[in-house]
Order: C-alpha cells, then structure tokens, then sequence
C-alpha cells in the first residue's frame, strides 16, 4: 500500500469512529497498524495509547503498542508494554484471554535463556580478556556483563514474544565474543596482569613491551574485534591454580580464537622471504604450540606492517608462508595441519619440540600441556629437568607407547628412562624400533618354519607370555616396563677418535658396542633391554590410535547448531564445567589384522621380528636392599644396534621375559 493509500485509510478510519463508537478500540488498533506499514512509529504509538486509554484492560492495545514501541528501536518500554500485556492477560475474567496466556514468552524467560547461551558460550574463552573499547580487563563475569548490558539483548528479548529464536541468540553471542590472540617473544619488562587490572593498557607508560601491547589491541579493535588476548597480562602467574589452568589450555585457547596476529620482533619492513623462517618467533617453544593450533593467523613486522604485504585473510594459506613454516620446522605444512591435542604423533610432536629454546628449562615441558591435552601435570616452576621427566611419565602412562622411551643422551632426574633435555627427540625413534617387515618377505620368512624342525611350541609359549604383559605402568616415579632381558659380561673398555667405548661378546647378540659415558666397571650387572613389543607383536601403532585428551577422551561439544539449548539444563553446564576423572590405565592395543591370524601365524611372525636389528636400552640392578630387584636405565651417548644370532634358543628368550621395575 503506498503512502497515498495509506492516508486514505487513515480518513476512512477515522470517519469510522464516528458512525461505529463501540469498535472505537478496534479502531485506533487499525490506525496503529497502518502508521507501523508506513515506518510511523510516533503516530503509531499515539493510536496504541489511544487504543489503551479506550479499554485499560484489553491486552490487544499492549500488544499493539509494544510492536509499535519495538519498530521506534524503544526496546525497553516495549519489554515493559509487553509484561504489561500478559499481566492483563493473566488478571482477565475472560477464560479465553487467560487460556491466550500460555502462547507467549516471558521476557524474564528469554533473558534466562540468553544468560544460558553466554555462560555455554563463554566456557572455553580464556578466564580474562582484554576489552578492546576500553582497554580494560575482564574476567567471565564482567565478559558476561558486557554481553549483557548489550542493546541488542533487550531488541532480542523484545522479538521474542511466541518464541525463543536460540539460532538468532548464539549468532549474536557467538559474533560478540570472537577474540584476537596475540603469538610473540617474551621481552624483559612485559605488561603483568597485576600491573594491568588496574588500568587501561592504552594507558601503560612507554616501552617496546607496552607498545606492542597497545598496537595489537588497536589493530583488533580497528579489524573490528571485541576482544583480545594476551598471555602477558591475561593470566594470573602468581595464583598457581589460574597458571596451571592456563598451561593446559592455552592450545585450546589458541585453537578457538578468531585469529592470531604474530609479532615478528627483529623483522623489519620491508620484509624479505625467508625472513619470517630465520625470525627468533621461530626458535621458542611456545610459539609452536600457537602456530599449530590457530586456525587463521596474520603476521606483522616489528612496525606492525603486514609481512612480505600479504594483505590476505588468513596468511596460514599463503603459499610464502607455508613454505617457510616448513623449512623452519622440517616438517610438511600438511603434517603441521593435522596435528592434534592429544597423545596422537606423540614422537612428531616431541621432535617438533626438540628444535625450539625456552628460556626456563620447565617450559620444554609446560610448552607441550596443550598440545597433548595433560591436565595431571602439574607447574612446578624450579624443578629443573625433573618436569620434563614428568610429562613423559605421564604420557607413556597414558598411550602406552614406549617409542618415547628411543632416545640417546642423558637421563633425567625424575626418572632414569626419561631424558634431561628434550632435544634428544630430535633422533628418529624407528631406528630403535625393529623395522617393519612387508607381507611378501614376512610368509618368505616364516614359511620355512612351517615345514622344518623348529620348536613352535615354544614358540607359541614366547609369545603367549610376551602378549598377556600389561601395557607399562608409571607411579611414585617408579616404572613397570614390560620387557626381554639380556644379561651382559663384563664390558671392556676400549678407544675410539670419538671417545671410550666399551663392548663385550654375547651369547645372544655376539659382539656388542655400547658408547657411554658412565663407568661401568662401578656399576652392578648390566642388562640389555628389548622395550619394543608393540613392533614384536604386530599391534597397531598406539599414535595412530583413539585421540586422548589429557587423562580423558576430549568431551565431546555438547551444544551444535542442530540442538536445542533448552534441553541443557544448568546441572548438565556445571557438569561440564566440572574436572573429569583420571582413566584407567590403557591396555596394550592390539592390531585387528592380527586378531584374525591364527595363533600359529602370530607365533611365527613374532619369531620373524625377533631377528630383526633393533637399538637396546641399558640397564643396571640397583642395590635397593628390598626382595624385588629395581634397576636403573644407563644412558647410552649413541645408539646400542644389536641383533640376534641365529641359532639363539626360544627358551633362552622365554626365561628372559619380564616387568622390569625401573627407577
């Protein structure tokens, strides 16, 4: 109806008046409506009043006032209009305007249900972000505050009268609380959480470090952003609860950002390729856990110009980028992609990083909580090398995979099979391991054994005992690590251009080398070690196994786009909120394929892997004084490559099976 039809109406109307009083309601209702068509807000409201003043009772001129209030943009007196409609309704002697009641929804019932959707959506946000408006802080409570002190809260509840959009809701709360994180080197004097809570960081005193602050939060708010964070003064570090929080989710953090801006400090415009690789952004430990998570990230110089002038989206998809990520890591951009929180590529991801510097020796091991999901590791800042020791206990207890126990260098203090130093994992674990034997050699191997006078029985009884060993165990700092022991000789010393080496002729491997910077004419007896069962036994790699969040599998996400939030109810959120309960200890996995093998086949093929070459651990019997021997590792500086002889007995090998308890 154009505006010329609408003025006739409105005479019609009004002549109506006239000749009909008793629909004079009905009336100014119509007039309402019109003026509302042709975007007349004022007028419609005056004949909504008009309507109200004619029958106070009547619930139908509330409720055209209140779509009238709510087209003027007056959202909070059309909520009050429109609480004033079903007060009247439910108040009405007439038993059909009362029974109308029902059809419609609260606004107390909406903002119940907002509230709900910004508590679920806000409980994987960090505990404290940086608002970008005003520079300020703001833990989950003033998060939730801010959303709901909001005008589009109130146009929400006021839309809401028949029913409770939550897809509209979550859109708005989702698109509010989009943050920016910030992915940086560490400086001398950064901005503390103590020494922001109290002021705007727009406000800080000059220094590279507050500067840098500042500019990443004006380029967040200027992309447009609400909030930032970063993990100088968004985190608490005194409060020991709120630091380890942060340690073990700060990947998620990073994963659930809307973008990560990184500051290459010392690469200056204009940048030139290459420079981002060779960048000390490139070196640290924290910053890889960071990259690998973010999903979009934009790189900026150290005078916050776009780097190489990539004015892209998401520099992540850059093909400059990509390539210089992965000559910086040595690994492809896809395996960088698929990396995941958990205990899966358990080596991939200690190789990673083997090649990245912390500036304290415990955040080689705090740097990793994220990215493998450990929420039972606690910070202990001070303890040295022992927190690296401590996170490998805990995901060896874990996964069961004794691949992280490959390495040659030094021992640790928390345990002796655990390293020092992180960068020895920048060994390859499969050169440990027996190496894989293909289906056409493995029947060439076996299918002599099937016709000759070799003892399977035995055979079979090696691999009974080997297979009904529980995966390793680790507490109290003590580990049971399933095992084929080797007792040794006395080892002779020798020299070599590369230092002592000792060796000793075995009746199992022959000759054996061992390179060691222990003396182990000071040593009780020696053993050699064969860790690797999984390989012997055929199981499946425990990396390619189920994804392990932490002690738990990842709560799934209990709110999708398909779900109605009203059937969350608040026990079900504080749940969710709740910490989950340690596992039990994994069995060892085992591989389907091999499940389907006669048990014949699996003895046969377990005797195959035997002969392979693999590299032994070193073992000594520790004077303990207690009935049950304990034994501790002897770190070996290179690679002990043995292989059996042929000819060795399956029942010397039998006797030697064993759960070694390792100190």
């Amino acid at each position: 109806m154009d505006s010329r039809r609408h003025d006739d109406a409105l005479k019609y109307y009004s002549a109506a008046l006239s000749i009909h009083p008793a629909k004079t309601q009905g009336c100014f209702i119509i007039q309402s409506k019109v003026c509302m068509a042709k975007m007349s807000w004022k007028d419609a409201v005056h004949y909504a009043d008009k309507s109200i003043t004619f029958d106070p009772n009547s619930p139908r001129g509330f409720e055209t006032k209140h779509a009238a209030l709510h087209g003027a943009g007056r959202y909070d007196d059309a909520i009050q209009t429109f609480e004033t409609m079903l007060s009247k309704m439910a108040q009405s002697p007439d038993p059909q305007i009362r029974g109308r009641h029902g059809r419609y929804v609260s606004p107390s019932s909406t903002r119940t249900m907002i509230r709900k959707i910004v508590q679920w959506t806000i409980r994987h946000l960090p505990c404290v972000l940086i608002d970008t408006t005003t520079g300020r802080l703001h833990d989950k409570t003033e998060q939730a505050a801010a959303f709901m002190s909001l005008p589009i809260v109130n146009e929400l509840v006021s839309s809401m009268t028949t029913r409770i959009d939550h897809s509209r809701i979550k859109c708005e709360v989702t698109q509010f609380f989009r943050y920016v994180v910030l992915s940086h080197k560490w400086e001398e004097n950064e901005p503390s959480f103590q020494q922001v809570k109290h002021m705007a960081v727009y406000d800080l005193d000059n220094s590279p470090p507050h500067d840098k602050l500042r500019m990443f939060c004006k380029i967040v708010r200027e992309a447009g952003f609400n909030w930032a964070w970063s993990d100088t003064c968004c985190i608490n570090k005194q409060d020991h609860f709120v630091l380890q929080e942060a340690l073990v989710a700060m990947f998620k953090w990073y994963r659930g950002s809307a973008m990560m801006i990184v500051f290459l400090r010392g690469v200056h415009s204009p940048a030139t390729l290459g420079d981002l690789a060779k960048s000390i952004w490139n070196t640290r430990a924290w910053t890889l856990q960071e990259y690998v998570a973010a999903k979009v990230i934009r790189f900026y110089t150290e005078d916050w110009t776009l780097y190489l002038n990539l004015n892209m989206s998401n520099h992540k998809e850059s093909p400059e980028i990509i390539s210089e990520m992965e000559q910086a890591t040595g690994v492809s951009a896809q395996q960088l992609m698929d990396l995941r929180p958990g205990t899966s590529s358990i080596r991939e991801k200690l190789h990673l990083a083997s090649t990245r510097q912390t500036t304290l020796v415990e955040d080689a091991a705090y740097s990793l909580l994220g990215i493998f999901s450990v929420s039972g590791v606690h910070a202990i800042y001070g303890e040295g090398e022992k927190a690296l020791g401590r996170l490998l206990a805990h995901i060896l207890a874990v996964s069961g995979d004794t691949s992280i126990l490959a390495w040659t260098g030094q021992s640790g203090g928390h345990n002796s099979c655990f390293p020092a130093y992180i960068t020895v994992f920048n060994q390859s674990a499969t050169l440990h391991l027996p190496p894989p034997i293909e289906d056409t050699k493995m029947e060439s191997i076996i299918a002599p054994l099937r016709t000759s006078n070799f003892d399977l029985d035995l055979a079979l009884k090696l691999y009974d005992e080997l297979n009904k060993l529980p995966a390793p165990e680790f507490a109290a700092s003590r580990m049971k690590l399933p095992c084929i022991v080797f007792k040794l000789p006395p080892l002779k010393p020798h020299r070599t251009r590369s230092g002592r080496v000792y060796h000793a002729d075995t009746p199992f491997f022959g000759r054996v080398e061992i390179k060691t910077r222990q003396d182990p004419s000071r040593l009780n007896a020696l053993y050699l070690v064969h860790p690797w069962l999984d390989a012997l036994l055929d199981r499946e790699d425990t990396e390619s196994g189920p994804l392990v969040e932490g002690a738990v599998a990842e709560p799934s996400s209990p709110v999708t786009e398909d779900e109605d939030i009203d059937n969350i109810s608040d026990e079900e959120i504080k749940d969710e909120l709740s910490p989950l309960p340690e596992p039990e200890p994994p069995s060892p996995p085992v591989c389907m394929d091999t499940v389907r093998m006669d048990r014949e086949t699996r003895a046969l093929r377990l005797v195959a892997h035997l002969r392979q070459p693999f590299g032994a651990l070193l073992f000594t019997l520790m004077p303990t004084g207690r009935r049950s021997p304990a034994y501790r590792r002897v770190a070996a500086d290179s690679m002990i490559a043995v292989q059996l002889r042929e000819g060795v007995p399956m029942s010397d090998l039998l006797e030697n099976v064993r759960i070694l308890d390792v100190l």
